[in-house]
């Protein structure tokens, strides 16, 4: 972990000004029945995958259609209708300098709605994005803007609330001083987890991860074993917060950690800007997030981690024990002050070094290559792919055991041998930030740009699946594939690349001759299938006043929706969550009658149509 001393300067400048800073309290009013008790079911800073929550999911009972008025003074300054994402949202900018922005909603008011729809039928477009100038559309603080919904990546009804300031980063609205929160319970400390992060670190003897449960005693937690630890140490902790009026587990604040009374790392969110989001992923434990859902604030900074909300020591955050006996305190707070803390110490280590059974005997953690054997042997020898060859010391424990930690940066193995016996390794691949490429037999992959450190992976390449490791290392950028088969290639146009997982993905791609080249985030197991199958259409009510379908597809997903009434273009809204579709009239006067062609297309190209004669 190297940082500049550039880098550290502007750290310290950084705390000292966020110190300074305020926030106008009162200002502004939630805008779903304000002067009312809100019950929250997110909060600033929540874990998400990919990013950090950047406001308030203000609850609505289960329910679509609650009234959203504006939350201050102001001027609608944008309004977006997207698919996914924040579904229909719309922007309002206020005389202060900040906006505040309301996302997922049902719809806007009458005024709103008119202009996006006649703006949506001249462009012929669902999807639209459009910038609204000053003064067009004001609004009283208090005015009702739109209704609430369920739409875009919402996985139920609520309204998600921002408040942004003029560079457009997201501030936490808890810090306004909104009246209608209420909050005087200090976040929980569930786990905390120690981690061994440099080849000669040990805890309680052994090379690892490990978990510790912490014990609740009135309103501090402790740790009731001892741990005895050398070399770096990351702790990590499972912390969340709660509040009145909600049962979900919301976000914290502010995270301290301090070694015999010295700072060594502190993470305070109350801001944040959304062109580096993706770093969310190495400021948690991305695999812990991914496989179990657990979200695992790292009390430590990633060397490819570009946030400016940290401060930490030379080790950046790291622990390293130097005393015989070592006090660690860790406090979580909350937006509204609210705050727990936990203690233990952490004992030197100078007794022996301990190693697991022989049961797992390779693994791989982070950029350390751990190898536990049973020869009598005082090294393992590492032959890397350049040719050279390091001996790593074997240490051993009074049960026989030992356990040999190798820094895969060091340079990666072509072979590991203990005496003459050749060991099987967990990984087969290096994508390293000096040399991001991958070039094997039908396989060439190009990383640069998205790795956040030297990658680890195990790869297999066949006609059947692509695999690429499994997804617990996060990239930050697309990479560039190219899988070649060995087979001939039918139908390219219909078969296109999908990643396996709980529900399938697809990811698409282009084929040339037998190669098929396609981009990725994502690390997992890639197939290619063919889809022939068009979507499905069921129409639910076609007259006059109101067209209404129903629309799905097996394998690849909806495309593209198009519906004319006697060649006229109509606007059809859509919900994917549901397949549900409907057409918005351009006017309250419009009918529809005549030769009526809805044609819906997936990713293959593959065009389902319906057509009738409304009379």
């Amino acid at each position: 972990m190297k940082k500049t001393i550039l880098l550290a300067f502007t750290l310290i400048l950084f705390f000292n000004t966020r110190a300074q800073q305020s926030f106008p309290k009162g200002y502004f009013i939630m805008p779903i029945n304000p002067g009312q008790a809100t019950s929250l079911s997110g909060c600033f800073g929540d874990i998400r995958i990919n990013h950090f929550h950047s406001g308030l999911d203000v609850r609505t009972g289960g329910q679509e259609g609650k009234r959203v008025v504006a939350a201050a003074d102001g001027y609608v300054s944008r309004i977006r209708v997207q698919n996914g994402g924040y579904g229909n949202v719309l922007y309002i900018t206020h005389p202060n300098g900040y906006t505040t922005v309301y996302a997922h909603l049902k719809e806007f008011n009458a005024e709103l709605n008119r202009y996006l729809t006649s703006k949506q039928y001249e462009q012929k477009t669902w999807e639209i994005d459009l910038p609204i100038e000053a003064g067009r559309f004001n609004y009283a603080q208090g005015d009702l803007v739109a209704l609430s919904g369920n739409t875009g990546g919402s996985a139920g009804p609520h309204l998600h609330f921002e408040i942004r300031d003029e560079k457009e980063n997201a501030l936490d609205p808890e810090q306004f001083g909104f009246k209608e929160i209420h909050d005087l319970t200090p976040p929980v400390i569930e786990v905390i987890t120690l981690k061994c992060m440099s080849a000669d670190a040990r805890i309680n003897g052994k090379f690892g991860s490990f978990d510790f449960k912490p014990v609740k005693q009135g309103s501090r937690y402790f740790l009731s074993q001892q741990i005895r630890a050398t070399g770096l140490i990351g702790v990590e902790i499972l912390t969340y917060d709660r509040a009145a009026n909600s049962p979900f587990r919301l976000g914290v604040n502010e995270i301290e950690l301090e070694m015999n009374d010295k700072r060594q790392y502190r993470f305070r969110l109350d801001r944040m800007a959304f062109h580096n989001k993706l770093d969310m992923n190495i400021h948690v434990n991305y695999e812990e997030l991914i496989k179990s859902g657990r979200k695992v604030h790292k009390c430590y900074v990633e060397e490819a981690n570009s946030f400016d909300f940290y401060e930490s020591n030379n080790h950046w955050g790291l622990l390293k024990p130097e005393k015989a006996q070592n006090e660690v305190s860790i406090r979580v707070r909350d937006s509204h002050g609210n705050a727990a803390s936990l203690g233990f110490n952490l004992v030197k280590d100078n007794t022996e070094i301990l190693a697991e059974p022989a049961l797992q005997a390779v693994s791989v953690m982070n950029n350390f290559l751990k190898i536990n054997t049973t020869e009598d042997t005082d090294n393992i020898r590492i032959i890397t792919y350049g040719g050279k060859e390091i001996s790593v010391p074997v240490r051993s424990s009074s049960s026989g055991a030992r356990t040999a930690v190798y820094d895969l940066k060091e340079g990666f193995p072509e072979q590991v041998l203990i005496g003459d016996k050749k060991v099987s390794l967990p990984v087969n691949t290096a994508i390293t930030l000096q040399n991001p490429q991958i070039n094997i037999p039908n396989l060439q992959g190009d990383f640069s740009g998205t790795l956040y450190d030297d990658a680890y992976i195990f790869t297999n390449v066949s006609d059947e699946a692509l695999v690429l490791h499994e997804d617990v290392i996060p990239l930050k950028g697309d990479a560039q594939l190219h899988w070649t088969k060995t087979g001939q290639v039918t139908y390219p146009e219909k078969q296109k690349v999908y990643l396996e997982g709980q529900k399938r993905k697809f990811i698409g791609g282009q084929w040339k001759d037998k190669t098929i080249s396609f981009k990725t985030r994502e690390f997992g197991t890639y197939l290619t299938l063919y889809d022939f199958d068009p979507p499905s259409i069921t129409p639910r009510t076609v007259n006059a006043d109101a067209l209404r379908f129903t629309i799905a597809d097996k394998l690849s997903g909806i495309q593209k929706i198009e519906c004319y009434v006697n060649g006229e273009w109509v606007l059809m809204d859509y919900e994917y969550k549901t397949g549900a579709i409907w057409a918005r009239k351009r006017d309250a006067d419009q009918s529809f009658s005549g030769n009526l062609v809805l044609k819906v297309t997936d990713f293959c190209n593959n065009t389902q149509s319906y057509e009738t004669v409304i009379p």
